[in-house]
């Protein structure tokens, strides 16, 4: 309750010693990724040289790849908790809803409109689809997927792949981390004198394996919503999930069953992929999520 939601604010934002907790989970992603990173070039990556003495062209290299490793996440990171997610202009909104229409060859009328003498400035047409407006930005955000508690963001149409980047190189780090722990308790166990450092290696992969089982799952399940071009925000939803249905058994979406059927039956929840607009195959969803442009101008989003 004091990080917020995808649907309310923080409730009455606490303070520790004067400071909001809203901005603490952020300070320990980040935190605890800049630790690690110099913990394994302090501490693990000296002791792997050790090891292989006589490799100094592949230490080299290992060195490089996790530098860059670490780089890129905290980069994305940075920029996914920062970046504005692509709030929808009202320019371009009105424009989208002129286009429909003439597309459609229908009048230019709008159903929403705030009242009868309401002026066309005045009135706000249908959003895009996959638009979804927060308690976050003042204006509806673009392809929106999620509000993610540990970069105090949303998550949309312009920070999206690089959430998705943090994701897979925070992954990287804990399994890494953790086969490069093991290998090095292994290797000091038999040194008496390494027990100080045996003990940074037992917290560091301690660190690793709770990191590997917290960002795992998300990783997984965002895979997987990339492959099926699903937003998490629909998944949230169940936009495009169906059951067999016990009195015809025939499918039925999941939002028509009752509120205790629905929790009875939660984990046999089947997605459709003919619910979904989007879904074109896993490799073209792939291309799309990947390659579509997002900075340009008049992207809506509806991809």
């Amino acid at each position: 309750e004091e990080c917020g939601d995808e649907m309310r604010a923080p409730h009455n934002e606490s303070c520790c010693c004067g400071i909001s907790r809203r901005p603490l989970l952020p300070l320990l992603l980040v935190t605890s990724t800049i630790s690690g990173a110099v913990h394994m070039f302090l501490v693990e990556l000296p002791l792997l040289q050790d090891e292989f003495d006589g490799l100094s062209r592949a230490m080299q290299c290992i060195s490089y790849s996790f530098l860059a490793l670490y780089m890129v996440t905290l980069l994305c990171m940075a920029y996914a908790a920062l970046r504005q997610p692509g709030q929808l202009k009202r320019e371009d909104q009105h424009e989208a809803y002129a286009r429909l229409q003439q597309g459609s060859g229908s009048p230019l009328t709008e159903d929403t409109c705030q009242g009868d003498g309401a002026s066309e400035e005045q009135q706000d047409p249908p959003l895009p689809k996959r638009c979804h407006k927060t308690w976050q930005y003042p204006l509806p955000i673009r392809r929106y997927d999620h509000y993610c508690r540990w970069l105090a963001n949303c998550i949309g149409l312009l920070n999206h792949r690089e959430f998705v980047v943090m994701l897979t190189g925070l992954v990287a780090i804990g399994i890494l981390g953790s086969l490069l722990d093991v290998f090095l308790l292994i290797a000091t166990a038999r040194e008496t004198d390494q027990w100080r450092t045996s003990v940074f290696l037992v917290l560091h992969l301690a660190y690793s394996l709770i990191l590997t089982s917290l960002v795992g799952p998300i990783f997984r399940l965002h895979v997987g919503f990339i492959s099926r071009n699903e937003l998490a925000n629909e998944w949230k939803r169940h936009d495009y999930y169906v059951i067999t249905s016990r009195q015809t058994g025939k499918p039925v979406p999941v939002n028509e069953l009752s509120d205790d059927e629905f929790n009875e039956r939660f984990d046999a929840f089947e997605y459709d992929k003919t619910k979904n607009p989007f879904d074109s195959g896993t490799a073209r969803n792939c291309w799309v999520f990947w390659c579509t442009p997002r900075c340009s101008q008049g992207q809506l989003g509806e991809f």
